[in-house]
């Protein structure tokens, strides 16, 4: 495809803060052949949608939204990191993929053997180019046996995080139905602060840091990047036992604030897998994005809008998973009372102007090769406010992140028509499949209580 004179027109939108480990780990995923920092979101779908309306929808939005074409550049006298956004119209629409089961009779699908294991490793694709501009998403789609459908939208960790992802299949969705009051919203403001006040607001982020070195940091992958694929493996419990979860969850660390114990169920199941090996470390460093977006907001769709927040469970409090949750729920009052959320933040506004290169070798430097043990969150309710698209129904919904390695590891969890959904991703090598269902068995255990009624 050719470009016009007005497509050859571009503008620049700013990188946002938080964007800067993310597109420094991008970077190393790349080089060290683990394919890029892109996730996937899924849809299940309780028929075939109307394909009609969705490449419609598709061609809507790139017309939208053109940073979805966007291309990573540095301003040459700042160093600061922006997107080169196109600013023409004419830009094709983002790739849709239609595959079909065995016996499934649809002329515009192609054939495949196994559904879950396509999807997943769509992630590996080529976004569709534009000229030297990438699509940063694609959307691909198998008709099933059962009449049902099953949807992987595949998206770069660059350009947006999970909330983001299930933002814009809800614009996807709209857009569908003839809905045409989109709205990204901007990216949160940071006042612009001296070099000295950012540089006083990252001390208690460098003592953590500090503390964290002392204490040495592993994962189960070791430090030496893993170029194999990402594996995963997905379990969605009924309404009955996500609800007994959810009580669980609030009798633990109360109703109001369950993040300790879902994070404290992740760590005990790598803790599992460390005394597999007979290697159970002093102690675990999990990372864990604290999302920025207000609740039920539309927007922004874009960047990602995420703060971290490092936890720290040691090897004493892991046999009991009431000592681990209170011992997390106790960093996290201490952390939010040393605002350590802008004190990261102020860390990666230092760092933006380093190239990623660099940027990593001065954090696994720190850290012996290592990132952190495991990543893992908790994203909530998957867009709840949209319960259809392109005229099919949704039955669930869930993420899954491609890890790098290190860690290698990571423990997701999010919620769809009142189940929880439970996603394990690790990296080739990683994880055996002994280790793997020591992990998931010790994961169910604890979030279920199976130990404690069996007792």
């Amino acid at each position: 495809m050719k470009l016009d004179s007005a497509a050859r027109k571009f503008k620049r939108v700013p990188v946002s803060v938080t964007d800067c480990f993310v597109l420094a780990n991008d970077a190393f995923m790349r080089r060290t052949e683990q394919g890029a920092h892109v996730s996937q979101s899924f849809l299940e779908l309780d028929r075939m949608p109307e394909v009609t309306h969705l490449r419609r929808a598709l061609s809507q939005l790139t017309q939208r939204h053109p940073i979805l074409a966007g291309k990573l550049k540095r301003d040459w006298k700042t160093w600061l990191p922006y997107w080169e956004v196109p600013s023409c119209e004419n830009l094709p629409p983002l790739s849709l993929g239609l595959w079909r089961e065995s016996d499934v009779d649809r002329d515009d699908c192609h054939l495949i053997k196994n559904t879950e294991e396509h999807l997943q490793q769509t992630v590996y694709k080529e976004f569709v180019y534009h000229k030297s501009h990438p699509f940063h998403a694609r959307m691909d789609i198998v008709a099933r046996n059962d009449g049902s459908a099953l949807i992987a939208f595949t998206w770069s960790h660059r350009l947006f995080d999970g909330k983001g992802a299930e933002l814009l299949l809800a614009e996807i969705g709209r857009l569908c139905t003839g809905d045409d009051t989109s709205w990204s919203g901007k990216q949160p403001d940071h006042p612009e602060k001296t070099i000295k006040e950012t540089i006083a607001k990252t001390k208690p982020a460098i003592i953590r840091f500090d503390e964290f070195a002392k204490l040495g940091v592993h994962s189960l992958g070791g430090p030496r990047p893993r170029p194999g694929k990402c594996r995963y493996h997905v379990i969605t419990l009924s309404e009955t036992e996500s609800a007994r979860v959810n009580r669980r969850a609030a009798e633990t660390t109360g109703p109001l604030f369950p993040l300790p114990y879902y994070l404290a169920c992740a760590a005990r199941a790598h803790g599992e897998v460390f005394r597999m090996r007979g290697k159970e470390p002093v102690a675990q460093i999990a990372s864990v994005p604290i999302q920025l977006r207000k609740r039920g907001a539309r927007g922004p769709l874009f960047f990602n809008q995420v703060t971290i927040l490092f936890f720290c469970t040691l090897r004493e409090d892991l046999p009991s998973l009431a000592a681990t949750a209170a011992a997390l729920k106790k960093q996290f009052a201490e952390m939010t009372r040393d605002r350590l959320d802008e004190s990261f933040t102020a860390v990666l506004e230092l760092m933006r102007r380093v190239p990623g290169r660099i940027f990593m070798k001065i954090v696994r430097w720190q850290f012996k090769g290592e990132l952190n043990s495991f990543y893992h969150s908790h994203t909530g309710a998957f867009a709840p406010e949209m319960t259809t698209f392109a005229g099919a129904h949704i039955i669930n919904a869930w993420h899954l992140p491609c890890l790098g390695s290190p860690p290698g590891t990571g423990i997701f969890f999010n919620e769809r028509n009142g189940k929880l959904n439970i996603v394990l991703s690790w990296r080739d090598g990683c994880l055996t499949d002994d280790e793997r269902r020591t992990m998931v068995a010790r994961l169910m255990d604890d979030l279920l209580g199976n130990q404690e009624n069996a007792g």
